[in-house]
């Protein structure tokens, strides 16, 4: 079942990255190749399986300090990007990470485990992001963004359910 619903994951991620890709009044390279790269990932760990979670989390989080660093507010490359927007993608793309360790995280035995269970960690960062996507979704102007937002959500809430 958690399968069926990473493989589902897969569908709104791809609708946010065409809404992001299909604004024209703002080009924002930097935010497409944030949001390929998700797709990409939770394709990957979806379907195929080529690269490991962990390397798909290192990458994620790395790319999301990208972000944030070339996004940075006060700097003459950020010129028709709100923050809150920016905001939204970079922890998007850390709770992706999160969620890809959890997603590979099933392997172990069921009796078999130490420490804290992920699970519910995971299932709280995803509601915190859902919450999130409200705010920031009320507050965007332009349609194609309040639609990436809830799809980033709806995909990021999927994965969750899958997760736990």
């Amino acid at each position: 079942m958690s399968e069926i619903l990473h493989a589902w994951a897969v569908a709104p991620a791809a609708v946010g990255a065409c809404c992001l890709a299909a604004d024209r009044a703002r080009v924002r390279p930097p935010e497409v190749a944030a949001s390929v790269l998700m797709l990409v990932a939770m394709l990957d760990a979806a379907v195929f399986g080529v690269v490991a979670p962990v390397a798909w989390t290192a990458l994620l989080v790395a790319a999301a300090l990208g972000l944030a660093v070339w996004r940075r507010p006060r700097q003459r490359r950020a010129p028709n990007v709100p923050a809150l927007m920016t905001l939204h993608t970079t922890l998007g793309m850390v709770v992706m990470a999160a969620l890809q360790i959890g997603m590979g995280a099933h392997g172990g035995s069921p009796g078999h485990s130490h420490g804290v269970a992920l699970a519910p960690f995971l299932l709280a960062i995803a509601v915190g992001y859902a919450g999130l996507s409200v705010v920031v979704a009320k507050r965007m102007p332009a349609r194609l963004d309040r639609a990436q937002i809830a799809a980033m959500a709806v995909s990021v809430g999927l994965m969750a359910i899958a997760a736990v």
